[in-house]
């Protein structure tokens, strides 16, 4: 029998009742917030020519309350990754925001998954800037979001932290990981829990191009992003780690409702401002 993993929170209430249980104004907000991120996507190849909204969100006033690091995949920074800095000021966070841009290889280059000392040598760069943050405002949240490949780093960051340190949560969207990566064990790395949004319809990308190109883990395979991680049996884990796995793995499945935030089951769907607004945001938002 197998562990099982809450495939939904309590913190996504207000994202399970989906845009219809708001106003008429609420709604259209929506509505412009997601339609001007979808029209964005045709700039991501741009790079961070296009990506401008971010970068005023890394300021004092913003890095007192919390830090949110957002990895991007193989396109690096671009206006897919600002799109989720907008969703969650959109959200009303109020916490810092960084995308930090990993890669060996621009422009995009799937051979960047193969990369594994490359990647990992950034992890640790990635986790050496929550020490500090940690060092430079104690007690305040960070947050971890990783979009396709950039779900791979938030892995690799939690692995490389120091003894005794963490994060308050990991976000992973589209993941290009594979479903037996042992994601129980960064678990404790985290305060409140890790998310993967995980879409079958995202086959393509993280099924058919993992196949090829591998995972950010070095398999090859359906990755955790189309159908979610694949945890190992009770019976050969400790009671304490199913605990653990019951409470603060949340695996969440695209579910029809999404496209009514711009969600709608593909690769991007999920990196939508208006989606993030309503999915993501509420998550960094539990403190």
């Amino acid at each position: 029998m197998s562990i099982r993993v809450k495939t939904t929170s309590r913190l996504d209430t207000r994202s399970n009742s989906g845009v219809s249980d708001f106003g008429p104004q609420h709604r259209r907000a929506i509505f412009g917030l997601g339609f001007r991120s979808l029209l964005r996507l045709g700039f991501a190849p741009f790079g961070k020519t296009a990506a401008r909204f971010h970068l005023p969100l890394a300021v004092t006033t913003r890095l007192e309350h919390g830090l949110v690091i957002i990895l991007p995949g193989i396109e690096g920074c671009s206006s897919i990754n600002d799109s989720i800095a907008r969703g969650l000021v959109a959200g009303q966070l109020s916490h810092a925001i960084r995308i930090i841009d990993w890669r060996r290889f621009r422009p995009w280059n799937p051979m960047q998954l193969a990369m594994e000392r490359h990647n990992r040598t950034q992890a640790r760069v990635v986790a050496e800037v929550i020490t500090d943050y940690r060092r430079n405002f104690p007690g305040q949240p960070v947050h971890l979001i990783g979009h396709s490949a950039g779900a791979g780093m938030a892995l690799f960051a939690l692995e490389q932290l120091p003894a005794g340190h963490s994060v308050t949560t990991v976000t992973l969207m589209a993941a290009a990981v594979s479903r037996k990566f042992d994601i129980v064990r960064l678990l404790d790395r985290t305060r409140i829990g890790i998310w993967n949004f995980y879409s079958p319809l995202d086959l393509p990308a993280v099924g058919l191009g993992t196949m090829l190109f591998g995972t950010m883990d070095r398999r090859h395979g359906v990755s955790a992003g189309a159908l979610g991680f694949k945890l190992a049996n009770e019976s050969t884990q400790s009671a304490e780690n199913s605990a653990v796995a019951r409470l603060k793995l949340h695996q969440i499945r695209f579910r029809p409702n999404m496209m009514k935030c711009w969600n709608f089951g593909g690769h991007f769907g999920s990196t939508n401002a208006a989606f993030v607004r309503q999915h993501i945001a509420p998550i960094l938002l539990r403190q």
